[in-house]
């Protein structure tokens, strides 16, 4: 064999077991090293109030794990985060409401250090409103505030809607439910546009994420704005940067689009979780940004239209951030909205199993 075949053929030998190498890690479920802090938890709790430090625990339902923190006694408060982020997203409203409120910031399936599943099952919308239900119970107590945003607040409200008997309140930030959502996939062209992205994150792999430079590009477009606004620290942009760039991760929380948003042409009645005409009937807020691109003002008709007893809040010049970008504003309407729904004679308050 000549010199120049036997180079070719070591690269080729080469190339091929890159290849194996690859397959193989892409298809390998995340690792959680659970004995380790999270570091974000380690420097909230040295920046922010001494006497009430955030704590973080595991639950684990049905073979599946989540990540939460908490802090603080009183009324619970969940809040649940969207896509591309974790619990760390809320935390300006975590410790503005920890001296009063027991606080709860989850971290989603395939997010932060919760299990990343690699099917997309445990993803639909049903299967993490139970895994909720269950988190729920394990906190001891019978009744939450929701506070969600992006698909967050998808499941937030949609949690609402199926189990009022659990949510003394919701606030929902950047999205609607699930029902609301496709119904204005079906019926509004420009919605149906803007949504074509969705279908090309569908299509992505964790190799395709590396090589069109993904996990760069969710830093880049979701929270480098944000840092370069004073909105985040140069430091919490950086937890940003690790939370959210493992190719992985990104894939497996895809999934969440993969399980519960069917193209526009492939909708069925059965996609309309917990039903099209599911309603939400405990108190309700809905946060928005002007200059949203995926919270649109036919979504926003469509959400109070299915709600009994909603408020509104939109801020102009804002985008899908407006917990960060306006975050005393958005922790005080919270702050206010729970109150008044712990105040009204026909709600009960949640008390310890």
């Amino acid at each position: 064999m000549s010199m120049v075949k036997r180079v070719m053929w070591g690269i080729f030998i080469c190339i091929s077991i890159l290849a194996v190498f690859a397959l193989k890690w892409s298809n390998t479920q995340v690792q959680v090293d659970r004995s380790a802090a999270d570091p974000a938890v380690v420097h909230a709790n040295a920046a922010g109030l001494p006497e009430i430090l955030l704590g973080e625990k595991y639950f684990e339902h049905s073979g599946l794990n989540l990540h939460y923190v908490e802090a603080g006694q009183g009324e619970t408060v969940i809040f649940l985060h969207g896509f591309p982020s974790y619990w760390f997203s809320f935390l300006r409203q975590v410790e503005g409401l920890k001296n009063d409120y027991h606080v709860v910031a989850v971290d989603s399936l395939g997010a932060g250090k919760s299990d990343a599943p690699l099917e997309s099952k445990p993803y639909r919308l049903e299967a993490m409103a139970e895994h909720l239900n269950a988190l729920i119970d394990h906190l001891g107590v019978k009744k939450v505030h929701l506070v969600g945003h992006d698909w967050g607040s998808a499941l937030a409200i949609g949690f609402a809607q199926r189990y009022p008997d659990r949510v003394i309140s919701v606030t929902g930030v950047g999205a609607t439910s699930q029902n609301a959502s496709l119904h204005i996939l079906e019926t509004d062209p420009e919605s149906r546009e803007t949504a074509k992205y969705v279908e090309s994150f569908k299509s992505a792999n964790p190799l395709l994420i590396v090589a069109l430079g993904g996990d760069k590009a969710v830093y880049d477009g979701a929270y480098k704005p944000l840092v370069e606004s004073g909105k985040l620290t140069a430091d919490e942009g950086e937890f940003f940067r690790a939370a959210t760039g493992d190719p992985r991760r990104i894939n497996a929380h895809i999934n969440w689009y993969r399980a519960n948003l069917p193209s526009p042409d492939a909708i069925s009645e059965e996609d309309f979780w917990p039903s099209r005409k599911a309603r939400v009937t405990v108190p309700a807020l809905y946060i928005w940004g002007e200059n949203d691109q995926i919270y649109s003002q036919p979504a926003v008709d469509r959400m109070m239209s299915l709600s009994d007893d909603a408020e509104l809040l939109m801020f102009p010049e804002i985008g899908h951030w407006p917990h960060v970008r306006k975050a005393d504003e958005v922790t005080a309407a919270i702050r206010k909205h729970i109150s008044t729904a712990s105040a009204s004679p026909e709600t009960d308050a949640p008390t310890a199993d």
